[in-house]
């Protein structure tokens, strides 16, 4: 099938950013081969043309760092003290593969439906996450939470290894790969050593050797917590950022989410390494604690933008990224508006290994694209500047269309692929039924 998209405002993220003020984008199957400025003319023509006319047309948002699973935490972790390793990981160990699957369900139909195309997901039983993505329709790069302690004793600050449990997670990141690595050309994998907490240097280092023997990438979380921190410091000696050069992790298909508690050193390595710091603005400001980005902005870190759980809102997440920058003393256009877009769409994809697939939209390349609706009063007026526009006025709700390899997800705010009311009463109960066990301290 060939779709015509025109009179839109086309913002390509493309590597001159071209903006077309009334533009146009042909797709072909699964790819785009044409787009433009003005009328595409009568030699432009398709089976199915979405006429865009009030609406902003952009690549799909690729958000590089996720756990959809993770929306079962809704206003359980935001205000408790203490409440990630206190209620979030032990509630985790209540989550079966059907669960599982039903809650990513739920994550992936709000990300959906917020214009996120691509999702970089590391969880519990990922192939369940992978069953959720494949049949939604999105794009996935996923990995399996590799530990070998149990999560609900960290609270404790009890490490105790379990070489059990890490051999067994590693034998399932294997099982991931091999049955959806490349499936449908949208969902990608990787190895998922969870923290440089929860596992060991020797085990680290397996997870390096068996992801180069897989030609995978690697996904893991980084300075989050000062107990980390200081739980690195006491056992080896390093920061969680030496860590990831100790073990062989650290290099350019590497994603480090949060760096939070990072040093000046920790940063000049995290340059020389080539590894994306996932950036999670929401998520800190709910927590009260940021990186240094005054440091990290310019300091030639690849960075890029995530939304990790709860709420997977890329619009918000953008603002908020750029005003915490600000209030941390960067400069006005450090980042811009236009930063911040691009740090969600073809630097994520390029930090991926899929910038010559996603994440801008170009010719030949995949047909992953959002709409969004400008027509409504926090998007109007619209004047030069249509980026600086959505991107400090624009929330998930403006989302009209959303399309992944040229298929339409998305159409009037409506998903196409899925029941969406059964996909919220079943996450809803599946959500209950884990907070009622939980409660009953089984």
């Amino acid at each position: 099938m060939t779709t015509l998209i025109k009179n839109g405002i086309v913002i390509t993220e493309d590597p001159e950013d071209r903006v077309f003020l009334k533009g146009w984008v042909r797709i072909d199957g699964d790819r785009i081969t044409g787009l433009g400025e003005g009328d595409p003319g009568d030699a432009v023509t398709a089976d199915r043309v979405i006429d865009a006319t009030g609406k902003a047309v952009l690549p799909g948002i690729v958000d590089v760092h996720t756990h959809v699973c993770g929306s079962l935490f809704k206003g359980m972790t935001e205000d408790p003290e203490g409440a990630f390793y206190g209620l979030a990981l032990p509630m985790e160990r209540l989550l079966t593969p059907e669960s599982t699957y039903t809650l990513s369900m739920l994550g992936a139909a709000e990300c959906l439906k917020g214009g996120v195309t691509c999702i970089n997901d590391i969880y519990h039983y990922m192939r369940d996450t992978a069953r959720a993505i494949d049949e939604i329709g999105m794009r996935g790069v996923l990995a399996h939470k590799i530990i070998e302690t149990d999560l609900s004793t960290i609270q404790y600050h009890d490490y105790t290894r379990i070489p059990k449990e890490g051999a067994a997670r590693v034998e399932e990141n294997c099982r991931l790969i091999e049955e959806y690595h490349g499936k449908d050309g949208r969902i990608f994998c990787r190895f998922g050593p969870h923290a440089t907490d929860t596992v060991s240097i020797e085990l680290a280092r397996k997870i390096v050797e068996l992801g180069h023997h897989y030609q995978v990438g690697f996904h893991i979380h980084v300075a989050q917590k000062v107990q980390e921190v200081n739980f690195l410091k006491e056992t080896y000696g390093l920061t969680p950022v030496e860590y990831l050069c100790e073990t062989g992790l650290m290099g350019e298909d590497l994603v480090a989410a949060h760096c939070t508690y990072i040093t000046d050193r920790d940063i000049q390595l995290l340059k020389e390494g080539g590894a994306t710091m996932a950036h999670c603005a929401e998520m800190y400001g709910k927590r009260g604690s940021f990186p240094p980005m005054e440091k990290i902005y310019g300091s030639g870190v690849r960075l890029a933008y995530g939304t990790d759980w709860v709420t997977m809102d890329p619009w918000t997440s953008m603002r908020i990224a750029v005003m915490a920058a600000r209030m941390a003393g960067c400069k006005l256009d450090d980042p811009s508006a236009h930063t911040a877009l691009r740090l969600s769409t073809i630097v994520p994809a390029k930090s991926l290994g899929l910038g010559d697939r996603i994440g801008s939209l170009e010719v030949g390349k995949q047909a992953d694209i959002l709409l969004l609706d400008m027509q409504s009063p926090n998007l109007t007026p619209v004047f030069d500047d249509p980026v600086a526009t959505i991107v400090y006025n624009a929330n998930r709700h403006d989302v009209h269309t959303v399309l992944v390899a040229g298929k339409v997800l998305v159409e009037d705010r409506q998903l196409k692929t899925v029941d969406e009311a059964q996909v919220l009463a079943e996450g809803q109960r599946a959500a209950t039924a884990i907070y009622r066990d939980y409660r009953a301290g089984k």
